[in-house]
C-alpha cells in the first residue's frame, strides 16, 4: 500500500504529460510544474554519508557516542586522544 502511494505523484506527471502532448496548454503548465517540484523534492533529499563499516563477529559489541567539537580551532576532544 505505502509503495503505491508513493508512486502516485509520479503516476500523475504522467498523466499530465499525456494530456500535454494531445494540445492542451493547462495540462502542459501543470506537468512542468509537477516535473520541476518531483526534481526539487530528489535533489532536497539529504544523502546519508558513510562513515565507518566493518563487520562485528559475535560477542563483539559496538558503543557510537557523540563527543562535541571544542571551542578552539575547532577539533573534537576524541582528535587529541
Amino acid at each position: 500500500m505505502a509503495k503505491r502511494l508513493r508512486r502516485m505523484p509520479a503516476r500523475a506527471t504522467d498523466a499530465m504529460w499525456r494530456q500535454a502532448r494531445a494540445g492542451n496548454g493547462i495540462w502542459l503548465a501543470a506537468a512542468i510544474m509537477a516535473s520541476g517540484l518531483r526534481l526539487l523534492v530528489r535533489w532536497s533529499k539529504r544523502e546519508r554519508e558513510v562513515v565507518y563499516r566493518g563487520e562485528l563477529a559475535p560477542g563483539e559489541q559496538l558503543m557510537i557516542r557523540h563527543v562535541p567539537p571544542d571551542d578552539e580551532g575547532g577539533s573534537s576532544a576524541a582528535e587529541g586522544a
